[in-house]
């Protein structure tokens, strides 16, 4: 996504679910500049978009070509991780790679929260990445970001029945963020 008022923006993951909060917090930070209120944001309004002076371009993270297209003039990018486990550090490679062709001066990166030290099988991923990120000489900013809280939507009747919300911190106190909040922090890294 690019903004014409602004450095030239790109939003990786746009219709993903992170994705089309964080372009949703943009267009309201931005009709909120123009003192004008911003309808809510859904995927199906993404037509709308261009309507709303935001240029649209369709890239997609396992095809370098239309990433190179995409990427040309943009200052700042957002990447946010890919959700296709096995497959994402090759897909972030393409888009840092392709930022690295493009003369991007940014990159801000969804990440996970302490992936250097996190036995969990996707902070691989992430660690791979960051490390991605490191090589490609490109200033970087890393949005870590915890479980967001509505993963444990699907444990709020067991975790009622039986008094407690189970997981893998023991005694431990869950450390969560709505999805809403990450996207609000990624729009305003970007």
């Amino acid at each position: 996504m690019m903004a014409p008022d602004r450095p030239a923006l790109f939003v990786t993951g746009a219709t993903g679910q992170l994705g089309c909060q964080v372009v949703a917090t943009l267009l309201a930070g931005a009709r909120q500049r123009n003192r004008g209120r911003c309808p809510q944001h859904r995927e199906r309004a993404r037509p709308n978009l261009q309507d709303r002076g935001v240029a649209v371009h369709e890239a997609e993270y396992a095809s370098p070509s239309t990433l190179d297209a995409a990427f040309q003039g943009v200052e700042c990018l957002l990447l946010i991780a890919s959700s296709e486990i096995g497959r994402c550090v090759a897909q972030h490679r393409n888009v840092i790679d392709s930022a690295k062709r493009a003369g991007v001066a940014l990159i801000a990166s969804t990440s996970l929260l302490h992936a250097d030290m996190s036995p969990l099988a996707l902070a691989e991923e992430h660690r791979q990445t960051e490390r991605l990120l490191e090589a490609s000489g490109i200033p970087f900013v890393l949005l870590q970001r915890g479980w967001y809280t509505e993963n444990y939507a699907a444990a709020i009747a067991p975790s009622l029945a039986h008094d407690a919300l189970l997981g893998c911190a023991g005694d431990g106190r869950i450390a969560s963020a709505a999805r809403a909040d990450c996207a609000a922090a990624a729009a305003l890294t970007a």
